[in-house]
């Protein structure tokens, strides 16, 4: 054996050594809020392996409830979260170490679900409006249609905390006339509208929705495996997109629900909305900017670049990854 030969058969071994393998995969702990939109993708990225292809054993957390979700990240029990992008401005302007590394989508659609003798938004004075703990995008999206239509939330209706954060409760809690309205995301307000409540108002917004976000600590000494980690998300957005009938099975065992007509509506909502490179949009930035203003006005003194860190998909995809996955 040639001594060139066998400095490469040495690399060669070198690099299989250090590369992880399924059984060595780092844990990374990553929460979030809520079964909805904007974390569909990553119920198919769990389920289908891109993540331990990548080296890393995430486990996704479902923490039921934004406030839940944020509080987890500061305090370290765990390492990422999906979602919670208003309470992330909150704690940010609170002042939180928090960075924000990208998006699951730059759009949403909200719908106002009511109970069927409803029939305007005026017709909510005087109601009460189910509500998750804590005050988070759909509750502000929610105090924003009341004023548009001459409503003040602070005095018109009432809001009532319902349940532990899962839409469930609060479509149980229409059903049973504890409450008289509630704010939803897909696949929740059709849901709710089969279990015989009234879809009142569809909205399609601007907005940051299953945002990526880590705290600063993590930016500068965990680099490589949060490059790992978004590859491996990219890798589960391209496989949602391209099989449609394997994501509405894995849609079905985390939401719970065998209904394929109901899955599919949560499937076109995600794979027309999905960003295939994670990228924020500068108006679903300040669309939420401007949502966070309505109980915080210094959120007005942020720009759209504050708080990001976007070098990381910069990265990947400059070296070509996203290129390939659509090129297959």
């Amino acid at each position: 054996m040639t001594v060139r030969l066998r400095l490469w058969l040495i690399v060669a071994l070198l690099l299989l050594a250090s590369a992880p393998s399924r059984a060595e995969a780092e844990a990374f702990r990553v929460g979030y809020p809520s079964l909805a939109t904007g974390f569909a993708a990553s119920w198919v990225t769990a389920d289908k392996g891109f993540w331990k292809k990548h080296g890393l054993d995430v486990e996704l957390i479902f923490l039921r409830g934004g406030s839940r979700t944020v509080a987890a990240l500061i305090g370290g029990s765990v390492d990422f979260i999906l979602g919670s992008d208003l309470g992330i401005t909150t704690a940010i302007l609170q002042g939180a170490s928090l960075t924000r590394v990208g998006v699951t989508t730059n759009t949403l659609g909200y719908s106002i679900v009511v109970q069927p003798n409803i029939k305007t938004i005026r017709d909510l004075k005087g109601k009460i409006i189910g509500i998750t703990p804590g005050r988070d995008a759909a509750y502000a999206r929610v105090v924003k249609l009341l004023r548009d239509n001459g409503m003040d939330a602070g005095k018109d209706v009432t809001f009532l905390s319902v349940g532990d954060g899962g839409p469930a409760a609060r479509v149980a809690a229409l059903s049973a006339g504890v409450i008289h309205a509630s704010m939803f995301t897909p696949p929740s307000d059709l849901i709710s509208e089969k279990a015989g409540m009234r879809i009142l108002s569809r909205i399609d917004v601007a907005n940051v929705a299953g945002g990526l976000n880590t705290t600063s600590a993590l930016i500068q000494k965990g680099r490589p495996q949060l490059l790992r980690f978004l590859r491996g998300y990219m890798e589960g957005i391209h496989y949602l997109k391209s099989h449609k009938e394997e994501s509405l099975k894995i849609f079905s065992k985390y939401v719970r629900n065998s209904d394929l007509g109901i899955m599919a509506y949560l499937y076109e909502e995600i794979s027309t909305r999905a960003e295939r490179d994670l990228r924020p949009q500068s108006d679903a930035v300040h669309a939420m900017l401007d949502l966070a203003a309505l109980d915080f006005p210094q959120a007005k003194k942020l720009s759209e670049k504050d708080n990001w860190d976007l070098s990381l998909i910069d990265e990947i995809v400059k070296s070509g990854f996203v290129e390939q996955l659509y090129k297959k």
